[in-house]
């Protein structure tokens, strides 16, 4: 019997690589073969995922967090395919903030901008981007005003620390340098979202709340990102706050359709075929995934939905912290069995107290039900 694990992370406690190591562990104590692989759709884990997949080489660099201060980061690059991949969450994740430092209104992808600047210097070709796990609502401009691009305000002085906050106040875009700098790079973006940037299912609507948003904050970011919007797709002659993923990263995904002419992929998608999964898959008797939360919406373009799809045949075990499927959405997806840590080894309390601790005794339960 062998079983393959490829849990995508359990956000803000376990990276997918720690879950695949600790369950991998614990089968193993039950004599079960297992082996797993970091996973991600381009968010948290993305360069985990690379690092294990491609030859790659790490290439540190120094770059600003959501909140301005100098922080050590990197990327990875493929010398032989002039190829650097970037993980968004590296520089400007939600994940490098504490939770009272969350602010929307003042975090900037300044820090995402100079990582693609470091990449721009090592003469990659092609760039490609994991865009998950932003802690910003900024529409990208921080990433621009980092990669040369100039904000200036009615009164014609150049804008500075580009944030959601300031959005309201730009009254001329000047690309040309930014433009200038790119050239000869081309750029893909890794991600699982498919909102458009404004209203009801936007980047405001949707995620800004979990980036600490209360509702006056949200109504001032949307007002600045429609104001945004209109002078980018002006001075770039190009409407694209409509399209797949334009919301994606608090409008990360607009700015890279409006300025960096970008192509989009499925994260999932593309880590899955890096590794060559559907030929890896027919080596397994069981596949187990999952993800922090797993409802409804993990079936729609995340990790679980593709490793699901691409596994098809195989005996399919679903992990997760807190499962709020029901039975018949679980026979649906004709999942074999959900194990979930709150309500059957822990409470959510603990499960956030002590997660490696929580997780390993999920794991216990599950080997012995396997070797059953």
């Amino acid at each position: 019997m062998k079983v393959l694990a490829l849990i995508d992370s359990f956000k803000g406690t376990l990276t997918s690589a720690q879950l695949g190591k600790i369950i991998t562990e614990e089968l193993k104590k039950k004599n079960i073969t297992a082996d797993y692989l970091p996973i991600s759709d381009g968010g948290d884990g993305f360069l985990d995922v690379i690092a294990k997949a491609a030859d790659v080489i790490t290439i540190p660099v120094q770059v600003r967090d959501p909140l301005g201060r100098s922080i050590d980061s990197y990327y990875l690059y493929d010398e032989k395919q002039s190829t650097a991949y970037l993980e968004l969450a590296k520089a400007s994740g939600i994940n490098l903030l504490k939770k009272e430092e969350l602010n929307p209104l003042l975090a900037s992808t300044y820090g995402l901008g100079q990582t693609i600047s470091a990449a721009i210097r090592n003469r990659a070709k092609k760039i490609i981007v994991g865009i998950g796990g932003s802690a910003t609502n900024d529409g990208g401009a921080g990433m621009a005003e980092a990669l040369g691009c100039r904000f200036f305000d009615s009164s014609g002085k150049l804008m500075t620390g580009l944030a959601g906050g300031k959005l309201s106040e730009i009254a001329v875009i000047d690309t040309k340098p930014m433009q200038k700098k790119i050239a000869g790079s081309d750029f893909v973006v890794l991600t699982d979202v498919t909102n458009p940037l404004l209203g009801e299912v936007g980047a405001i609507n949707v995620f800004s709340r979990q980036k600490g948003a209360n509702y006056k904050d949200m109504e001032i970011l949307e007002r600045g990102l429609f104001h945004y919007a209109q002078i980018v797709e002006k001075e770039g002659g190009v409407f694209c706050r409509n399209r797949p993923g334009a919301g994606a990263a608090g409008g990360v995904g607009f700015a890279f359709y409006a300025f960096f002419n970008a192509s989009y992929q499925s994260g999932i998608e593309h880590i899955l075929r890096l590794i060559d999964f559907k030929r890896l898959v027919k080596e397994y008797d069981y596949i187990i995934t999952g993800e922090g939360k797993i409802d409804i919406q993990s079936f729609y373009g995340k990790v679980i939905s593709e490793v699901i799809r691409q596994a098809s045949g195989k005996k399919l075990i679903l992990v997760c912290a807190v499962n709020e499927l029901s039975s018949s959405q679980t026979n649906e997806f004709k999942i074999n069995r959900i194990y979930q840590v709150v309500g059957t080894v822990a409470s959510k309390e603990e499960s956030l107290a002590q997660p490696e601790k929580c997780f390993r005794r999920l794991c216990l339960m599950l080997a012995d039900d396997i070797k059953k």
